[in-house]
């Protein structure tokens, strides 16, 4: 079965309907609750990076500048770069 939605593919893996091949951001509540289990850790996918949007720096607003440093510091403190990075085991 082809999924174009990991959400969806990840709750029917869940279901034991099939094996389920999504990026790890998506996999991971189902991982780490043990709803889930990585069967061949070799094999990722890797959506790219992730990315904030927003309009040219020069006139960039002061709350956006403040969503994206707080992003940019919970990354750093969460560790979360490490978390979501498929190679991981």
């Amino acid at each position: 079965m082809t999924m174009s939605d990991s959400d969806a593919a990840c709750a029917v893996a869940e279901q034991g309907l099939g094996i389920a091949l999504v990026s790890l951001p998506f996999a991971l509540p189902y991982l780490t609750s043990g709803r889930l289990c990585r069967v061949l850790p070799d094999w990722y996918v890797d959506d790219g990076h992730i990315s904030l949007y927003y309009a040219e720096r020069k006139l960039l607003p002061g709350k956006t500048r403040a969503f994206i440093d707080f992003v940019v510091q919970e990354f750093a403190e969460q560790g979360l770069a490490q978390r979501f990075d498929a190679l991981q085991r």
